[in-house]
């Protein structure tokens, strides 16, 4: 019986994946109705739409609050500025899964800052939720494998959120594949 190369393996082969992430340090991750977001995904593409692999996040430091994770989201459009729902942005440089090759995304990521006009809307709930408010002992992590239940269509911004803003400080990763319309 042949092994299977991974339910991800096309994509990143082809050099479809993606993945952007924090600052080593970590963010705080907002509630989800902020306008200030911290690690998230913006489809600027036309003609692609980005299927969510995973996000993940572990505690880095800080005092966390209790409450769960997910993914907030909103139609912004395709420009930024006074009056735009999506005021401002830092984008970064989202790292190709096809490591040392693969082309550049077509999306706009951002690992620390975007700045909505108005707050978005929880889209799913992660179900990972700190029951605690210290560092747990051991490794403290949030991973969710989106399994394709979960498509940026242009236009849309994704964000991880917490259904409480969150005061301590979390290392995080999203990744995503873009595929044709």
């Amino acid at each position: 019986m042949a092994k299977s190369a991974g339910k991800y393996f096309t994509e990143t082969s082809l050099g479809n994946s993606y993945v952007i992430n924090t600052a080593a340090a970590g963010v705080a991750i907002p509630i989800s109705t902020g306008v200030a977001l911290t690690i998230g995904l913006w489809n600027t593409s036309t003609t692609k739409n980005a299927v969510l692999l995973y996000a993940s996040a572990g505690y880095t430091s800080g005092t966390i609050a209790i409450g769960d994770f997910g993914i907030v989201n909103q139609f912004v459009g395709f420009n930024t500025g006074t009056g735009a729902p999506l005021a401002a942005i830092t984008a970064g440089a989202p790292k190709n899964l096809l490591l040392g090759a693969g082309k550049s995304s077509a999306m706009t990521a951002f690992p620390a800052t975007a700045t909505l006009t108005t707050g978005g809307t929880a889209a799913m709930w992660l179900g990972r939720s700190n029951e605690i408010a210290t560092a747990a002992p051991g490794v403290s992590v949030m991973y969710h494998d989106f399994d394709g239940t979960l498509i940026v269509t242009p236009g849309q911004v994704v964000a991880l959120c917490g259904s409480v803003a969150q005061t301590g400080l979390f290392t995080c990763s999203i990744a995503w594949s873009e595929v044709d319309i």
